[in-house]
């Protein structure tokens, strides 16, 4: 009895000592690469900039020219090509035939 009473009493200290990280994620529709201050905009960004001053930038990425390929690639963790078994493209295709 008294060794499960330790086991779980070091247990609950464990489990108590892990702290989530956190982690902000910031997106935005129709934002151009030179359009943020840190990247050398004229457009003042000072909120952005200290964030990428203290954080992650990723600088290296896939996005799609509109915005539910890339929102579906976050919600799935897939590349847009592999959601939706590609239906997409071949309902792009017949509306342009």
């Amino acid at each position: 009895m008294i060794r499960i009473a330790v086991a779980i009493l070091c247990f609950t200290t464990t489990v108590r000592t892990k702290r989530q990280p956190n982690i902000l994620l910031i997106i935005a529709d129709d934002y151009g690469y030179n359009d943020i201050g840190y990247h050398g905009s004229e457009i003042k960004t000072p909120v952005l900039d200290r964030l990428a001053a203290d954080g992650v930038k990723l600088e290296n990425y896939y996005v799609q020219p509109i915005c539910s390929p890339s929102r579906s690639q976050l919600m799935t963790g897939r590349y847009q090509v592999r959601c939706f078994d590609n239906l997409s493209h071949v309902l792009v295709y017949l509306w342009f035939l």
